[in-house]
């Protein structure tokens, strides 16, 4: 394949050509994984595979369609592999030929994650009742991603609760209740989730000797993307299709291992040359993103893994400037340099689309967020919803927004239907009630008032006046204290409400406390909304080519598989990066670090490190930096220190 070799560095050309067996890529970050993968699939081809005999597994279906057009230009024909896709994808499609094999006909409708948390809800009413929250029962969203995991991990949800969720033993019998009539009712009403598609595809290779005799002779080549991503139970599935023909291609990086809260097992590419003997192990080292300087960082933050194959990056770049290590005094002082210095460089020419700022955790972006739009420079957030936007945040937001106009109507909808037993038509006969008062907020305080409605609503709304009563004495105490006023808002009810409705209640508490820290002490109720109006302005649906016009917010995770000229790296403290659930545990450590390395290799060119001395407005709290920066050594990083007052 003379053609194929041309386009190869020294690296890649041995993956793509080797003989068949099982082969493991280890692609370090910007060392042409796609390539090699897009490539390896070519050759086979070229010698004479048959495309159905080929299995091209991807964890998205972008990098599926990108992987197929690739293939199908190289080699000069619409040619396409029938069997590419993500694993559920496959799975889906296999299930729909073969499940009457095993008792699942291929009627069965797939449950979007909606409707599946809609059926656990249902079911754990029915289990537990409507005191559930009170007895400590997660919420149907939490659930539903215990049940995900058990079936991901290959661990029965008791064992997944007694070593991920140990606070959830005391819940465990009703937990394994839920469990099992939420297997009961996927039956009965004919259906299955997601997970269902890759848990029967194991089963109809374990269960049914035959089809799983098929399975090994149509798939002869599997070829498998992003392999250290994949979990227990994505890896048993592949160790079975492989049993025969040995031909199991993977390529990935155990460096960027980050997504253990999702299912991903990073001992499946540890341990590939232990379950795989004769594999052979090719290494693409040679990076064609980074200067050398950046990868020189990058080098030394990993070595300080245990649990790792050894490489080391480098790169045919000339050297450039060492990373920029920022120390600055606060969290403000830190939004203020990353504006300032991003538009010192759009002044030189920089495309906003070239420039990113990573962070740990979405709620960091909060004040940087502001200080952009006060300055009207474009943002995208890929991380998601803006930090306004998350339906937690809006919940406290409406809070405010009545305290400061009791006739906002969109506020009162929406803190009206977080009262129990208020749905939507109850909702607008107590807004329409509400526009005839004087004073809406003292009118649910009023029995007259309250007398047009009855039962559970009659209370919610009473409580509601109450609490609403309590937050407008705040104010009125205080009109610049509003992270006193969020925090009662939390401590009042919203707290309960949040572990009753939302997963990840934690992180969503952690949320509402950082927007309460990192409001100035200047802004008066009015001028923070104000703010938030400001936030919203421009923030209308943007095409791919307006998002080339805007600079990148993203949290880690989100970033990984993208690159940019210029990369900030927000808040390197300890507590935060690495998180304060992570710093103690070895493990958790050591994938921390990896998301340190992930992070630091999406910089082309620049790369700034900043470390706030202080977390939040008003003085906050002190963190030390974070352990990863010692780890680095001064050699690698130029430090300077950062003054707004003489800025």
């Amino acid at each position: 394949m003379p053609l194929l070799e041309n386009d190869l560095n020294e690296e890649q050309a041995p993956a793509v050509l080797a003989p068949d067996g099982p082969a493991l890529v280890l692609a370090g970050a910007g060392s042409g994984k796609t390539r090699v993968l897009t490539y390896r699939a070519a050759h086979l081809l070229a010698k004479g595979v048959p495309p159905p005999r080929m299995l091209l597994l991807t964890f998205t279906k972008k990098a599926s369609q990108v992987m197929q057009s690739r293939l199908a230009h190289l080699m000069g024909s619409n040619l396409i592999v029938p069997w590419s896709g993500t694993f559920h994808h496959v799975g889906y499609r296999l299930i729909r030929e073969f499940g009457h094999r095993i008792g699942i006909d291929g009627t069965r409708t797939l449950l979007d994650r909606e409707d599946q948390r809609d059926l656990i809800k249902e079911i754990r009413d029915e289990v537990c009742g409507p005191g559930a929250s009170e007895e400590g029962i997660p919420p149907a969203a939490t659930l539903q991603g215990i049940l995900s995991l058990s079936s991901n991990l290959l661990k029965s949800p008791e064992e997944l609760v007694r070593s991920r969720f140990p606070w959830l033993i005391p819940s465990l019998q009703p937990v394994l209740e839920i469990s099992l009539r939420y297997a009961t009712a996927k039956s009965l009403y004919r259906v299955l989730d997601f997970d269902d598609l890759l848990i029967l595809w194991l089963r109809l290779l374990e269960e049914h000797p035959e089809t799983g005799s098929l399975l090994r002779d149509r798939f002869r080549h599997i070829l498998v993307d992003e392999y250290q991503d994949t979990n227990p139970l994505q890896s048993r599935i592949l160790d079975h299709l492989a049993r025969a023909s040995r031909n199991l291609f993977v390529v990935g990086d155990d460096s960027q291992s980050i997504y253990s809260f999702r299912g991903a097992e990073i001992e499946n590419i540890l341990t590939f040359q232990d379950r795989y003997p004769e594999a052979r192990l090719f290494r693409l080292e040679k990076n064609y993103r980074s200067t050398p300087n950046i990868l020189n960082l990058a080098n030394k933050i990993i070595l300080h893994n245990q649990r790792q194959i050894p490489k080391t990056l480098y790169s045919p770049r000339p050297s450039a400037d060492h990373p920029v290590l920022v120390r600055m005094f606060s969290d403000a002082d830190q939004s203020r340099f990353v504006q300032r210095t991003i538009e010192q460089l759009l002044d030189r020419g920089k495309e906003p689309g070239e420039i990113a700022v990573l962070y740990r955790a979405h709620y960091l972006s909060l004040p940087l967020q502001i200080a952009l739009a006060r300055a009207r420079i474009p943002f995208h957030l890929t991380s998601g919803l803006k930090f306004y936007e998350q339906a937690h945040i809006k919940d406290v937001l409406s809070f405010l927004r009545i305290l400061e106009n009791s006739r906002d109507q969109a506020a009162w909808k929406r803190l009206l239907r977080m009262i129990p037993k208020v749905g939507r038509k109850t909702a607008e006969s107590v807004l329409d009630h509400l526009s005839k008062e004087e004073h809406p907020i003292r009118a649910l305080s009023d029995s007259a008032f309250l007398k047009a409605f009855r039962g559970a609503v009659r209370d919610g709304l009473s409580k509601a006046g109450s609490r609403l009563g309590d937050l407008l004495r705040l104010k009125e105490e205080d009109p610049q204290n509003i992270p006193r006023i969020i925090v009662h808002i939390l401590e009042s009810g919203y707290e309960e409400h949040v572990h009753e409705t939302f997963d990840d209640p934690d992180s969503r508490i952690a949320d509402i406390l950082a927007l309460s820290a990192q409001i100035p002490p200047e802004n008066d109720l009015s001028g923070f909304l104000a703010e938030l109006a400001l936030l919203d302005a421009g923030s209308e649906d943007q095409d791919e080519e307006d998002r080339k016009n805007r600079i990148i917010l993203s949290t880690i995770h989100q970033a990984k598989g993208l690159e940019w000229d210029t990369v900030f790296l927000l808040s390197l403290n300890d507590g935060v990066f690495p998180s304060n659930k992570s710093k103690d545990i070895e493990d958790q450590l050591e994938e921390e670090r990896r998301l340190f390395y992930v992070a630091v290799t999406r910089a082309r060119h620049d790369l700034y490190l900043c470390v706030p001395s202080v977390t939040g407005y008003g003085g906050g709290s002190p963190l030390p930096p974070s352990r990863f920066l010692a780890e680095i050594g001064q050699e690698h990083v130029s430090e300077r220190i950062y003054d707004s007052w003489n800025d």
